[in-house]
């Protein structure tokens, strides 16, 4: 069934006669997309089958999908939080002689806790069907009540980044799906850059901040790149914001994000295995060795860490 609609609520209209506990596919045949074409949620001009990528945020839909959402407890009582921007002063050296100096510092603020949503991080990716028409599709997923939730989701995406999809039958309507090679991830030529030579490389990360926002991001970055990681890795699509930093001499990856009050994540593992996970499992499987706050301690701590 084809679905071209701004959204959906509930699926009971558009799976009528379909088994429960069949397995769909949620697609799109490129040649019929109506909205933002395959390259606006990062795919590549080419569109070969088995590329894979989280969306790039084109809307609500696909921003939730790839960063989940907070939902604020206000029958709760307010806490104090943190929020961190830099603070120059004037140091007094001498007669008639002053030296600005700067540091980023903690800003306290009350706020209602939140509950932490996180994202559903469902990939897209190229195949192709039997008479060779490129599709854009989603994995299968079963129709129960259970995944109904899941599925509405799926289509929702689909409608907010194409216009329309189709609900297919993966036993009956023949997908020729390639080996997957996934597109999250920009690795930068390698070797040791200084941070004059790296920022440019990664400016366009930084730009999407807001003014305050961008000082106190460049300061995390230019301390990480100054124990020397082998490579960076920039985020592409809906990684956008996220930066590894490798140094697979110590088996560590420094996972650091342009989202303010937010953490910095230290994996451990390969490069090869982490660059082929999903977002959700990247943060959510415990797979990090440690989880550092972006708090005024961040400096000290993550100096401890890279420092070994």
């Amino acid at each position: 069934m084809i679905i071209q609609k701004k959204r959906i609520i509930s699926l009971s209209s558009y799976t009528k006669g379909i088994p429960v506990d069949q397995n769909l596919v949620i697609a799109v045949a490129a040649s019929d997309i109506v909205k933002h074409s395959p390259q606006d949620i990062g795919f590549s001009v080419s569109l070969e089958p088995g590329e894979k990528v989280l969306p790039t945020a084109v809307g609500n839909v696909t921003l939730f999908n790839s960063r989940g959402k907070e939902i604020p407890l206000k029958d709760e009582p307010m806490e104090t939080h943190y929020r961190q921007q830099e603070w120059t002063w004037k140091q007094f050296r001498g007669r008639y002689d002053f030296e600005e100096q700067s540091k980023i510092v903690d800003i306290p603020y009350k706020r209602y806790p939140r509950k932490i949503v996180p994202p559903p991080s469902i990939e897209l990716s190229v195949a192709a069907d039997t008479e060779g028409r490129k599709l854009i599709v989603a994995d299968p997923i079963r129709l129960n009540d259970d995944n109904e939730g899941a599925i509405v989701h799926v289509i929702n995406m689909f409608l907010e980044a194409f216009g329309l999809c189709e609900i297919r039958n993966e036993d009956l309507d023949a997908i020729i799906r390639s080996p997957i090679r996934r597109l999250n991830w920009d690795v930068l030529p390698k070797g040791q850059k200084p941070w004059g030579t790296l920022k440019p490389l990664i400016q366009t990360v930084i730009d999407d901040q807001s003014k305050g926002n961008k000082v106190v991001i460049e300061k995390r970055f230019e301390v990480i790149n100054s124990f020397e990681p082998e490579f960076v890795a920039v985020g592409q699509a809906g990684f956008s914001g996220y930066i590894v930093f490798g140094f697979p001499e110590s088996d560590l990856y420094v996972l650091e994000s342009t989202q303010t009050n937010n953490a910095t994540y230290i994996l451990e593992n390969n490069w090869e295995y982490l660059s082929g996970l999903t977002k959700a499992e990247i943060l959510q499987n415990k797979l990090h060795k440690e989880r550092v706050i972006h708090r005024e301690s961040w400096f000290e701590e993550i100096g401890r860490i890279l420092s070994v």
